[in-house]
């Protein structure tokens, strides 16, 4: 059962034990909404969030700069050996990650089930 759902303007965020999940409300990441997104899913890792699953169920489309915040947040992450899993990408995200082998630069997993299953996988494996 997820926790303490909080709703900004791009992003739901929520936790399960000590996994923050981020749903990506937004159908489109682009133009300003990029700016609001970055704002917030960096305010979310600066607040703490040390393993992060961010849900994509709802993007349909993103540009290269919301590309560039899910970098941001994997960089940030990654500087403190945080995690961060993608889920439930439409069929047009996973075909853009898959041209721009970004599949191959974040874990990614199918659904949110999927993604908390394989963050348990990925800390057994660091521990």
């Amino acid at each position: 059962m997820e926790a303490d759902a909080k709703s900004l303007n791009t992003i739901e965020v929520a936790s399960k034990g000590d996994v923050s999940i981020v749903t990506v409300k937004e159908r489109r990441i682009f133009l300003q909404i990029t700016e609001t997104f970055r704002e917030e899913l960096v305010s979310v890792i600066e607040q703490g969030a040390n393993k992060l699953i961010v849900d994509l169920t709802h993007v349909s489309v993103m540009n290269s700069s919301g590309l560039g915040v899910l970098i941001l947040a994997r960089d940030k992450l990654k500087k403190r050996n945080g995690k961060i899993i993608l889920c439930g990408m439409q069929h047009i995200m996973a075909e853009i990650f898959a041209r721009m082998h970004l599949d191959s630069f974040f874990e990614v997993a199918t659904d949110r089930e999927g993604a908390l299953k394989l963050m348990e996988g990925l800390l057994k494996k660091d521990s």
